[in-house]
C-alpha cells in the first residue's frame, strides 16, 4: 500500500466504493475540493448558482449551505461559519471543500494521509496485496476500520457467549452482525475437552471478565465506546470491597477487602496449591470449577449462600467466589448477608492511561508481542516471556492489530511470516502502534460476508467491528 505522489489523483471512496470523475478533486492548502455537481450528485443535495453574487447553494433537506467564491465565511442555516480555504472556479467549474459540506450534512469524511485518498460514510476497508523485502514476498490481507466514524463500534465476541467454549470465527462474525472481525487472543486449542479458555485476558462490555494473572502486564489492545482505542502493556486486577458486613463478622474485616486471583479461569491453570477466582455469568451456567472449594454465591452484590461442592450454577444477577486449598483461611470473610462490591483497576505501563480505566474502557484483549511503538519496530518476544519457537523463531501464519496515528485500526492476516517480518509488514502498512495476535491455525478474517481468511479450527475469542 503505497502513498501517492503529491500529484497523483485523489481517490475518493464513498461508503467503501471507490468513484470516478470526470473533473479530479483538487487538493489545496490541505484541503481537498470537488466539483459542485458531484456534491449534488453524491450527497443527493440540490445545488443553486448566483451568477451576480458568485454564491452556490447546496440544500439538503431542512440544512443550507452557502458559500461565495473566494469568501472564506460561509453561512450554514444563515450562520456565519469560517472556512480554512474559500470555494473558488477552476476551469469554468466551481469546487468546494468536501469535508465542510460533508460534515455540515452530518456525513463521516475522512483523510487518509497514508493513502491520500479521501473516504466519505466509509466504516471499513479490505485489501489485498503482496509485500516484497528481505528477499522474501508476504501475502497480505487488510480490513481497515475507520474509528472516527461515529457510526463504528468494536465488540469482544467468545465462543458461544461462554468463556471456555469455542465457535466459528464465520458463526461468531455473523451472529454479531459484523462487518469485520479477526481471530483474537491466544487460547488453549489443544485441549481435547472443554474448557479450551483463553490464554489472554478480556475486557467484555466495560468489565474484566477474563483474567490470567492478577497485575501481570501484557501487550493489549483496548477500546472505548467513542471510538478510541490504544495499544500498551497494561496490568489488571480487581479490588474486592465489603460495603456492609453481617452481623455475626468483626468489624475490623470491614477495612481489610477481598482479592481474587483469577476471573472466569479454571483453577488447575492458575494454581495447584489454592486461589481464589471469581466467576461471573459470560462463564456460562456453571463454574466449570473442580476442586471441591468454598463457593460464595452473590446475587444482587449480597451474599446468600455459601456452599461446598464443584461445578455450582453461577446466578445470572451476580457471581460466585470460589476458594480453594491454601486460600480457604479467607472464607470466613463471607458470610451470608454480606454485601460487597468490586472495581477494576488498571496499571498502565506504557499505554494511554486515560483509556485504561473502569466505565472508559469498552473491550480489550491481550496477546503480544508488541511489534511497533510509536512508529518504531520494537519487537522483542523474550522481554515479554515469548518463549516458544512458534512466537520466536517459526515463520507461520500470523494476525496482527495496528493503529495509525489518524485512528484507524488494522486487522491484519499474513499467510506465512517471522515475528519480525509481521513487525515490517505493520509498520510498511503506517502503523504508530501495533501488536501480535494469536496466529498459525487460528489465524482468520472476515470482512462483509466472507472469510478473507480461514481458520483452522474454532476459536475461543474474536474482535468484531459492527455498525451502531
Amino acid at each position: 500500500m503505497q502513498a501517492q505522489t503529491s500529484n497523483s489523483p485523489i481517490p475518493i471512496y464513498i461508503q467503501g466504493q471507490k468513484k470516478s470523475f470526470d473533473s479530479l478533486p483538487i487538493l489545496r492548502d490541505g484541503r481537498v475540493f470537488l466539483p459542485i455537481r458531484y456534491i449534488s450528485e453524491y450527497f443527493g443535495a440540490q445545488v443553486t448558482w448566483n451568477d451576480q453574487t458568485k454564491t452556490v447553494t447546496v440544500k439538503q433537506g431542512s440544512k443550507t449551505i452557502s458559500l461565495q467564491i473566494g469568501n472564506s465565511i460561509a453561512q450554514i442555516d444563515g450562520k456565519e461559519v469560517s472556512l480554512d480555504v474559500p470555494a473558488f472556479i477552476n476551469g469554468a467549474r466551481t469546487y468546494v471543500p468536501l469535508r465542510f459540506i460533508g460534515e455540515a450534512f452530518g456525513r463521516y469524511v475522512d483523510w487518509d494521509q497514508t493513502e491520500r485518498a479521501v473516504y466519505i460514510d466509509t466504516d471499513a476497508v479490505s485489501s489485498t496485496m503482496q509485500m516484497s523485502f528481505g528477499g522474501k514476498t508476504f501475502n497480505v490481507k487488510v480490513v481497515k476500520v475507520f474509528l472516527n466514524n461515529p457510526h463504528v463500534d468494536l465488540k469482544i465476541a467468545y465462543g458461544q457467549n461462554q468463556i471456555g467454549l469455542t465457535e466459528s470465527l464465520l458463526s461468531m462474525a455473523q451472529r454479531s452482525n459484523a462487518i469485520a472481525a479477526i481471530n483474537g487472543t491466544f487460547f488453549r486449542a489443544y485441549e481435547t475437552t472443554n474448557p479450551k479458555e483463553p490464554s489472554g485476558n478480556l475486557i467484555i462490555d466495560g468489565r474484566i471478565e477474563h483474567l490470567c494473572f492478577r497485575d501481570k502486564p501484557a501487550t493489549t489492545f483496548g477500546f472505548t465506546k467513542d471510538g478510541r482505542a490504544d495499544i500498551g502493556l497494561i496490568g489488571m486486577k480487581i479490588e474486592g470491597l465489603y460495603v456492609e458486613l453481617a452481623p455475626d463478622m468483626e468489624p475490623w474485616i470491614m477495612d481489610m477487602g477481598w482479592y481474587v486471583g483469577t476471573i472466569n479461569r479454571s483453577p488447575q491453570y492458575w494454581s495447584t496449591v489454592g486461589s481464589i477466582n471469581l466467576y461471573t455469568p459470560k462463564r456460562g451456567s456453571t463454574t466449570r470449577a473442580y476442586n471441591g472449594g468454598t463457593n460464595v454465591i452473590v446475587r444482587n452484590n449480597t451474599v446468600t449462600q455459601v456452599i461446598h461442592g464443584d461445578n455450582v450454577s453461577i446466578p445470572r444477577d451476580g457471581y460466585v467466589i470460589n476458594i480453594y486449598g491454601s486460600e480457604k483461611k479467607y472464607e470466613d470473610r463471607f458470610h451470608v448477608g454480606t454485601v460487597l462490591r468490586y472495581i477494576d483497576n488498571y496499571y498502565v505501563y506504557n499505554g494511554n492511561p486515560d483509556i485504561w480505566q473502569q466505565g472508559v474502557i469498552e473491550g480489550a484483549l491481550s496477546a503480544g508481542p508488541h511489534l511497533i511503538t510509536d512508529g518504531k519496530i520494537t519487537v522483542n518476544p523474550e522481554a515479554e516471556n515469548y518463549t516458544i519457537p512458534k512466537i520466536t523463531e517459526y515463520s507461520m501464519s500470523r494476525s496482527a492489530l495496528g493503529l495509525t496515528k489518524d485512528n484507524k485500526l488494522l486487522m491484519v492476516t499474513v499467510s506465512s511470516a517471522k515475528i519480525e517480518d509481521l513487525a515490517t509488514i505493520m509498520q510498511k502498512l503506517g502503523a504508530y502502534n501495533a501488536m501480535n495476535i494469536d496466529g498459525g491455525a487460528s489465524s482468520g478474517l472476515y470482512y462483509k460476508g466472507k472469510l478473507l481468511t480461514t481458520p483452522g479450527r474454532d476459536l475461543s475469542n474474536a474482535l468484531v467491528v459492527i455498525r451502531k
